[in-house]
């Protein structure tokens, strides 16, 4: 295993941000392996091709050098410096062109050697945009299948990487690995083509000069990469994690602006958002001079070259050798420096895309382990737009029916679970069952393991032994089979940037949003009274993170989200905490009309919310201590008793 792939293999315990990780400078030709394996079979071989079409392109450049030199041996032959060489003699004999005169020879071959030289520009820039549009596409599909994957995972794995961290390997990430690494390879591969191909004909025309022009370009060129190589690295990786940073920044300002604000901090995060975008921007502008450096050494280097060539080839040689000569390989350098100059940036770019894809990478191996990637997603989404409809009409069908066959018995099984590095298990042997149609507390105080508890059965966390069932299935198997029949509601409620409406029916495309659910899910939720002031009703927007709601408003809006699909079970981690009085208690009454109809847990410090519950559980520190009904539980713990008392309860 290379140095490089040992770094980046995702460790055991990498919770939190992966800001700890030394990806390191990777091998490049590791890295498009890599690349190349996230590709499914049909796009490497799709893209082989392409890139075999593009390579082979590099013999009309060789075509048209010869052209070239055989046009100036031509009209040298006219001026009567002398004949034609024999070799020029044999090509035109052999395309049927020796009857004709010097005057229309010269015209001809030139007019072809421009058109050949022409075709092949043209035909590399076609196929150039064909590859990196060709290579897009592959980004968008690894991007989503990444996403897919990833959002998949359990929150555990979720929660090492930031959301900066995640929207960086998803996207910039895979940018750098698909159009910038790949597409760079091949712009690469055919260039060092070219080379081969006009560096051996040259060869057998005139070895010695060949063999000069060769060691003093690659000279150059080998002072050069050692020059800015190593350089374009070190910015490369500057760039990746101010991007990351820049990510970090902007949504910490915006998520804390109420307090930074009273606490005048606001003025530290644009200090540090300052130095991070200068960093970035820095950086940037050196990788774009290093990408220009190039050009302007190549330049200056075939001008010394063609100068020296010449003052060499006319005082040793006679006029016409010399001419042809000189022609051939000023021809030749014509075409090979740009091509050096479009490979040495190409080389920055793949060393640059080396080292920004390495999030990528580790997210590939963490999702996939040693799996290559396979065609079936891409097999998968040609059919998406069918089966996002299906799947939406199959959800909103199941929700009109109150999910048929679904009995949301909820069992917990000796459940164990223990944290990384803790002490003790966040949940111990925990066991209950819960009937269809009941109402189950859980209460306790902070770190009990109530949210954990919750977690578990929404299948968001894995048991380390025990077992959780939710109508006989799996949790993850059960949402599977009756989507939107489990329902939770968050203490804190995400927003997002839309309008009302498409909080409510979260994550569905606006043109299958259901708008009876909509405003039954808001009227049960104690909203429609707000919206009804509203003069666009449910279509009102309210903005990222909701800042034109209240805080008991956005809380509500979450209840009616989880209220969209008609739920069967419905889990409320301290849902009501952000609701003034009366609105609580208006959402208790919500509950108890749904009792019987669907089954509750609930998770609250507020007792009064939970008084009327079916059962209450009594969790500290992991283990059930008392459960029973409210009184039960009194009576069965003194702690639990004196908090009831001090609410007057």
């Amino acid at each position: 295993m290379s140095e490089a792939e040992s770094r980046i293999e995702a460790p055991d315990d990498a919770y939190g941000s992966l800001n700890h990780l030394d990806f390191g400078t990777p091998k490049v030709t590791w890295a498009v392996r890599q690349a190349s394996r996230m590709l499914p079979p049909r796009r490497r071989r799709l893209l082989a091709i392409a890139a075999a079409i593009q390579i082979s392109l590099g013999v009309l450049d060789l075509l048209g050098i010869a052209l070239v030199g055989l046009v100036v041996a031509v009209a040298v032959s006219g001026i009567g410096y002398a004949s034609i060489p024999e070799w020029a003699q044999s090509a035109l004999d052999a395309l049927g062109l020796g009857g004709l005169t010097i005057s229309q020879l010269s015209v001809l071959i030139a007019g072809a050697a421009v058109l050949v030289l022409v075709l092949k520009s043209v035909a590399s820039a076609f196929m150039t945009r064909k590859i990196m549009r060709f290579l897009a596409g592959a980004q968008a599909s690894l991007s989503e299948d990444l996403a897919r994957r990833f959002l998949s995972r359990p929150l555990a794995e979720v929660q090492r990487w930031t959301t900066s961290e995640a929207i960086y390997a998803l996207g910039q990430g895979v940018n750098s690995a698909t159009v910038a690494l790949l597409g760079s390879s091949i712009i690469v591969l055919a260039e060092l083509f070219l080379f081969g191909i006009v560096g051996i004909t040259l060869l057998v025309y005139d070895p010695i000069i060949t063999i000069a022009a060769v060691l003093f370009f690659a000279i150059v060129v080998f002072f050069l990469q050692r020059a800015i190589g190593t350089w374009a690295a070190r910015h490369a990786a500057v760039i990746k994690d101010t991007s990351i940073e820049t990510l970090n920044a902007v949504s910490e300002a915006l998520s804390t602006y109420r307090e930074t604000t009273v606490l005048d901090r606001r003025d530290l995060y644009v200090d540090r958002y300052s130095r991070v975008v200068q960093r970035y921007a820095r950086s940037s502008a050196s990788t774009a001079f290093l990408t220009e450096v190039p050009k302007y050494v190549l330049e200056i280097a075939l001008y010394v070259g063609v100068v020296a060539l010449a003052v060499g080839l006319f005082l040793t040689e006679d006029w016409a050798t010399a001419a042809t000569t000189a022609a051939i390989f000023l021809t030749a350098g014509s075409r090979v420096v740009p091509s050096l100059l479009r490979m040495q940036g190409a080389v920055i770019t793949v060393r640059n895309a080396a080292v920004m894809a390495q999030p990528t990478f580790y997210l590939y191996d963490t999702l996939y382990g040693k799996e290559s990637a396979t065609d079936q997603p891409e097999v998968a989404r040609n059919q998406a737009d069918q089966r996002l409809r299906q799947r939406i009409e199959r959800m909103h069908s199941l929700a009109r029916d109150r999910y048929p066959g679904f009995e949301p018995t909820v069992q917990v099984s000796a459940a164990t679970l223990q944290f990384e590095d803790a002490q003790a298990p966040v949940l111990n042997k925990i066991t209950f069952t819960l009937e269809p149609g009941q109402s189950l507390a859980l209460v306790g105080s902070t770190g009990a393991g109530k949210s954990t508890l919750a977690d578990v059965i929404l299948g968001v966390r894995a048991l380390d032994s025990g077992d959780v069932t939710i109508g006989g299935k799996a949790p993850r198997d059960a949402i599977a089979t009756w989507p939107g029949g489990v329902a939770y509601v968050p203490q804190s409620v995400a927003i997002v940037d839309g309008s009302v409406r498409q909080n409510v029916a979260l994550g569905i495309p606006s043109e299958y949003i259901d708008d009876d659910l909509v405003r039954e899910a808001l009227a049960r939720a104690h909203l429609d009274d707000f919206l009804d002031r509203e003069r666009e009703g449910i279509n009102t927007r309210i903005g990222e993170r909701g800042f034109k709601l209240s805080g008991g408003q956005r809380q509500r809006l979450g209840i009616a989200r989880a209220l969209y699909s008609r739920p069967k079970l419905l889990i409320l981690d301290e849902a009501t905490s952000a609701l003034d009085s009366e609105t609580e208690q208006a959402i208790i009454s919500t509950m108890s009309e749904l009792e019987g109809e669907v089954t509750t847990i609930t998770i609250a410090h507020r007792l009064a919310t939970v008084k009327a519950a079916d059962h209450v559980l009594y969790l500290s520190a992991g283990c059930i201590q008392a459960q029973g009904t409210f009184s039960e539980v009194r009576l069965q713990s003194s702690d639990f008793d004196r908090q009831a008392s001090i609410l007057g309860l």
